[in-house]
């Protein structure tokens, strides 16, 4: 091979890893604190189901997953939560507002969210009421008003949950409002999955099997004990 043709072909091979530093600055500054330029550069940490929904593909639900709860998983008639990443990767807002699972369960409620304020019916005042008599001072009554009393719902059916323009929200157990099954119609082990649908305000709507997860740390392994019958004493 001549000097020339080696010189070259060192040149080449440095353009290609400069592009490919280039390329990597920048899929990382086209992603600021809590927006991300393109939806096809987000890569799945964890095993679960990914789909792209509506008709210009601008919404993504990411890594979709039921909480592992063990090998037993959850019985009939339980609760399971998933995990849920929403990714908006159009101009306008997207809002969630019903998520169901067909069969698999009764339900699905958005937890941890704000709890609707209950409408409280107002009572018209009575203001003080003056007795005549004889005595010069007055006798006046006043009515007690009631206090309303709020209570929080372990979940709500009724939900709207916004994701802004160029953005995403992860819906987690353990870090804010999170989605949840409730009334499993039978078991649900790891190795299964369920279909849920999503739906958004814009009529958009998305379905995905949602696998069972699996553990996040790795399970202990049970150390080999030796039959002490077994040993036989080593001879000279």
């Amino acid at each position: 091979m001549s000097a020339s043709r080696s010189s070259r072909r060192s040149a080449r091979l440095a353009a290609s890893a400069l592009f490919a530093s280039f390329a990597a600055l920048a899929a990382l500054s086209a992603c600021s604190a809590g927006q991300l330029a393109q939806t096809s550069e987000v890569v799945a940490s964890v095993p679960g189901a990914n789909v792209t929904v509506g008709p210009s593909g601008f919404v993504s639900l990411l890594d979709m997953v039921v909480v592992y709860n063990g090998p037993q998983g959850y019985p009939p008639g339980g609760s399971a939560p998933l995990v849920v990443r929403i990714v908006n990767n159009g101009p306008t807002k997207l809002t969630l507002v019903k998520v169901s699972a067909g069969d698999a369960a009764s339900s699905v409620l958005l937890v941890g969210g704000t709890a609707p304020t209950p409408a409280v019916t107002s009572t018209p005042t009575v203001g003080p009421s003056i007795t005549p008599s004889g005595s010069a001072t007055p006798t006046t009554t006043a009515s007690a008003q009631p206090t309303p009393t709020v209570t929080t719902p372990p979940g709500q059916a009724s939900f709207a949950v916004d994701v802004a323009p160029l953005s995403y929200t992860f819906l987690v157990p353990g870090q804010g409002p999170f989605l949840q099954l409730t009334g499993l119609t039978s078991q649900l082990i790891p190795g299964a999955s369920v279909v849920v649908t999503f739906s958004f305000s814009d009529g958009t709507t998305g379905t995905a099997h949602v696998p069972v997860g699996v553990p996040q740390n790795p399970q202990p392994r049970q150390t080999p004990q030796a039959d002490v019958n077994e040993i036989q004493p080593v001879t000279q």
